[in-house]
């Protein structure tokens, strides 16, 4: 699975549960290091970046992990790394929808257990 993949299908799970995503489609024009998806709920302000299974982070996306790491927000904020093996064992879906805090509603709409 490429990475446009796994884009798409993040975009469409936060679609279904009521979450804003964002993605630059542009790399080229956002800063070094801006992460692949923001995804907000209020109360919550999630990084994701998204690599293929041999993907690697660089040194601009690293120092974006441990900047958003050590932000003391009211919010609670976390940066994460998803690859295509998050997908097929469901963490992905597992981490959406407990930032939608909608578990029993969505669930089985993403593939989750009922």
């Amino acid at each position: 699975m490429t990475e446009a993949e796994l884009q798409e299908q993040v975009r469409l799970m936060c679609g279904q549960l009521g979450l804003f995503h964002y993605h630059p489609h542009d790399s080229r024009r956002s800063e070094p290091g801006w992460p692949d998806s923001v995804i907000i709920r209020p109360g919550r302000l999630m990084f994701r970046e998204l690599k293929s299974a041999s993907g690697r982070l660089t040194s601009e996306q690293t120092a974006f992990r441990y900047l958003i790491d050590a932000h003391p927000a009211p919010w609670r904020v976390d940066w994460q790394l998803w690859r295509p093996a998050d997908l097929v064992s469901r963490r992905i879906q597992r981490d959406l929808v407990a930032a939608a805090g909608r578990w029993s509603e969505h669930a089985t709409a993403i593939g989750g257990p009922a």
